[in-house]
């Protein structure tokens, strides 16, 4: 009998696999929000979505840097979802970036956050940094969102900066999430 349980248990196990690769995944970029707070330190050369092919979205941010080198900083990572507004939603994070860049196992969120994003950066090492932030046509896929168990809906990541004890910007990423199944 015991052997029977498991056997259902490894097949449902299977068919559940099964059912979400070959469901029609979306998972792509809606909206992108750029502030610099302090014009005298950094200036948003481009901050925009750009449509890559059908139903491809990728994103391109260019922060051109005028005080460097930067060599602390502090990010707070917020994830929202909207439920008539937008209200947080399972993360709020401090994280000392450069820190995370040598001990990235400690921070599970932003890990997950900088695995999307870090091939299609400049941000692939750790500080100081000595040059502008670019990120350059990233475009979001499916791979990126097994990753985190999330349901349906509309989501939204700000990224908070903090360079010197100073606050100086702001990115907000709208991004939509469709499973094509409710999990």
């Amino acid at each position: 009998m015991r052997l029977e349980t498991n056997g259902i248990r490894l097949w449902s196990y299977v068919v559940i696999n099964l059912l979400l690769s070959d469901s029609n995944a979306l998972f792509k970029f809606k909206n992108v929000k750029c502030t610099c707070y302090e014009k005298s330190f950094c200036e948003l050369k481009r901050c925009e979505l750009k449509v890559l092919g059908r139903g491809i979205v990728g994103l391109n941010l260019h922060a051109q840097v005028y005080k460097l080198p930067i060599k602390s900083t502090t990010c707070v990572l917020t994830l929202f979802r909207r439920f008539s507004g937008y209200r947080p939603f399972l993360f709020n994070v401090t994280v000392d970036v450069c820190h995370f860049l040598k001990h990235r196992k400690r921070y599970p969120f932003a890990d997950l956050v900088y695995d999307g994003i870090k091939s299609f950066s400049n941000l692939n090492h750790t500080c100081p940094f000595n040059h502008d932030i670019i990120v350059n046509q990233m475009v979001l896929n499916d791979d990126m969102i097994s990753k985190a168990p999330v349901p349906n809906g509309f989501y939204k990541l700000r990224f908070i900066v903090k360079t010197d004890g100073v606050w100086r910007g702001e990115v907000e990423v709208h991004a939509e999430v469709n499973l094509g199944i409710d999990r």
